[in-house]
């Protein structure tokens, strides 16, 4: 919002008429000046995609001119109302004395009264000039208002399919899908919400993460484009709490406003199908919604059964039991040229371990132990180690309590789950009612979270699922006839994730298997033409 062409051009002259409301300030001692401003009005309501910098807000409906309000003998007041809805232009006249002068320029968004003792409506741009005024002479100046903050507003740029509206919300709030960055546009408001378009001494604006959002979402600015950042997941939310982003406005008179818009940051889901000997792998929204890849995304695999995500060095890792191996992808599916894919025979499943920052893939011959380049394994790891007839694993962090770093392995022998340390010696089994097909480790729940459950271990069977605290003891089970195989745990809601091989469809549960999240659970879309849902991961 500016006045940019708000003219004002004074001549001397003896005496001269006021438009000063009733009840104005004392009448001036000073020889007086008759000082004329041409005020352009905006058609009310005008599409603000069309107003450049020359224009004011479409809301205003009256300006009120002030000379020297804060001297010892104020000078008057005058105002003048918008002639129409269709804007238009109007000289307003007010004294002044020659000399040194202040005027003060003030817009507002309903019109004045005369008489009245304070101004009606909301101020929405103001501005404080200083001029000499001389006697005999033409004296022209310009001034530019400056528009009045009020608000922010902070909103992600369309076509963004990473960049999920959040439905009921009120105000606005989004959900960010996966680690690609998004871009969202801050704009500082009036009163009315007409964003304020000024050439000069415009407002400066910032956007950050909430303070319980550092270290989760990065902020950066568009370089060459003002007003616009890009906001990118750096981190899984394993708070209670939303993520949110914190937008300021400071205009040139000192006013400020501060907003705040969830952006949460959630889940990319990866889920690899076997589709009858023609696989392939989808990405999806946590709700369903798919993620489009670039084409040929995943390319060269025959049966991928199970994935994992490695956070630190951003790849997805594959275990194809068809190929014989681990294989490992970017987060669009393209191959990486860095990484070395280990022969793992039979392999069933992976995981990556962030203590040690090494690849575990489980297989018919044990276990095998690599980097994230997949050649050998970082820390003094072994490159195997037995774990007879694996069938899935996982790595176990911790109880509540207790730091375990253990990795998992299932046993489809006896049925039970082996636990062995990282540099793959025995810790000790646990009984599985029956054959493990995958398992899956969620951190400790916290106390504020909701519903509380000691299960930290979940496996997937042909009769459902299996919970278990972090030392392999059974806290509940639940049945699902969906054909369950791959699981993993959402990092962001701790929630376990099912790939459902005969349902061709991803269930979620809450975390202590009393239900499935219906929010979060979806049946694989027909238009994708993917069976035989087998391993899933999760991206932030």
């Amino acid at each position: 919002m500016s006045l940019a062409a708000l003219a004002v051009g004074a001549s001397a002259c003896s005496g001269g008429g006021r438009a000063v409301p009733s009840g104005g300030h004392v009448a001036l001692t000073k020889a007086r000046i008759a000082v004329s401003f041409t005020m352009h009005w905006p058609a009310r309501g005008a599409a603000q995609a069309k107003r450049r910098p020359a224009f004011i807000s479409p809301s205003t409906q009256a300006v009120v001119i002030e000379v020297n309000p804060d001297a010892a003998t104020p000078g008057p007041i005058t105002f003048a109302n918008a002639p129409s809805t269709a804007g238009g232009t109007s000289i307003i006249t007010i004294d002044a004395p020659a000399g040194n002068d202040v005027f003060v320029i003030s817009l507002y968004d309903q019109a004045q009264v005369p008489g009245e003792t304070t101004a009606a409506g909301n101020e929405i741009g103001s501005v404080s000039l200083a001029q000499t005024i001389a006697a005999d002479v033409t004296n022209t100046l310009s001034a530019t208002v400056i528009g009045t903050v009020a608000s922010v507003r902070i909103g992600p740029l369309p076509n963004q399919s990473n960049v999920v509206a959040i439905p009921g919300s009120s105000p606005a709030a989004f959900e960010l899908v996966g680690r690609a960055p998004a871009t969202f546009a801050v704009a500082p408001l009036d009163v009315d919400g007409n964003v304020i378009v000024q050439p000069d001494a415009p407002p400066t604006i910032s956007l950050a993460p909430n303070v319980r959002a550092v270290g989760i979402l990065s902020v950066t600015p568009v370089s060459g484009t003002p007003g616009q950042y890009t906001v990118q997941a750096v981190a899984a939310n394993t708070t209670t709490d939303p993520t949110s982003l914190v937008a300021t406005a400071f205009d040139a008179n000192g006013d400020s406003a501060t907003s705040n818009e969830i952006v949460d940051v959630t889940s990319a889901v990866y889920v690899a199908y076997a589709n009858g000997g023609v696989p392939g792998v989808a990405r999806f929204d946590p709700h369903g919604a798919i993620q489009t890849m670039p084409a040929g995304a995943f390319a060269g695999l025959k049966n991928p059964v199970a994935l994992a995500y490695d956070p630190v060095d951003r790849e997805i890792l594959v275990g194809d039991t068809g190929l014989g191996k681990v294989v490992a992808f970017d987060e669009n599916g393209g191959a990486l040229g860095s990484f070395t894919a280990p022969a793992v025979a039979g392999v069933n499943g992976v995981v990556y371990d962030p203590n040690d920052g090494n690849i575990y893939a489980s297989g018919s011959g044990g276990v095998t132990v690599f980097s994230p380049s997949g050649g050998a394994p970082v820390g003094g790891a072994p490159a195997s180690f037995t774990a007879a007839n694996a069938q899935g694993v996982t790595y176990v962090a911790s109880t509540p309590d207790v730091l375990l770093n253990r990795i998992a392995v299932g046993n489809t022998a006896t049925p039970a789950i082996a636990f062995f340390s990282e540099g793959g010696n025995g810790q000790g089994t646990a009984p599985l009612a029956a054959v493990p097909f995958a398992m899956a480790y969620g951190s400790p729940l916290t106390v504020s979270q909701s519903p509380q459950t000691v299960a930290q271990l979940y496996v997937t069977s042909v009769a459902g699922i299996a919970a278990l605290d972090p030392t392999g003891s059974l806290v509940t089970t639940i049945a699902d006839s969906g054909g369950p195989f791959g699981i993993t745990i959402d990092p962001n809601t701790r929630e376990p994730q099912v790939a459902e091989r005969s349902a061709n469809a991803l269930t979620t549960y809450l975390d202590d298997l009393s239900a499935a999240d219906p929010t979060r659970s979806f049946s694989t879309p027909s238009a994708l033409g993917l069976t035989q849902p087998q391993g899933v991961c999760d991206v932030f």
